[in-house]
């Protein structure tokens, strides 16, 4: 999905005791949200932002890695947990390393 229909909700490692059933979890749901998955979750990102929709397309690329970043640096969040969910983010999945898995390529090389 697109980044702009993408919400990234967490919860933070640390905080098992005020939300033990996702702490340390994180999931990418298309928004809004109408199942109310993300309700489950301390914290969000993403499309629930009226912020992100103001940025240029640089700008919200910057943003995806930046809450990555957040998610595993302060909220203790696996790295490869946080990649296989932010793999559904199709921003995320074209700008990453091309041998990395998952990665995909925006536009494909020409094959001879």
């Amino acid at each position: 999905m697109k980044q702009l229909e993408a919400l990234i909700a967490w919860t933070p490692a640390r905080w098992a005791d005020l939300r033990p059933e996702t702490a340390g979890q994180v999931v990418v749901l298309p928004f809004p949200d109408t199942e109310g998955r993300a309700k489950g979750f301390m914290m969000s990102a993403g499309a629930s932002s009226s912020a992100l929709r103001a940025l240029s397309e640089e700008q919200r690329i910057a943003r995806l890695f930046i809450d990555f970043n957040t998610l595993v640096v302060r909220d203790g969040l696996d790295p490869q947990a946080v990649h296989r969910a932010f793999l559904a983010i199709d921003e995320y999945r074209f700008r990453i390393a091309p041998d990395t898995e998952g990665a995909e390529f925006e536009d494909p090389p020409e094959e001879d």
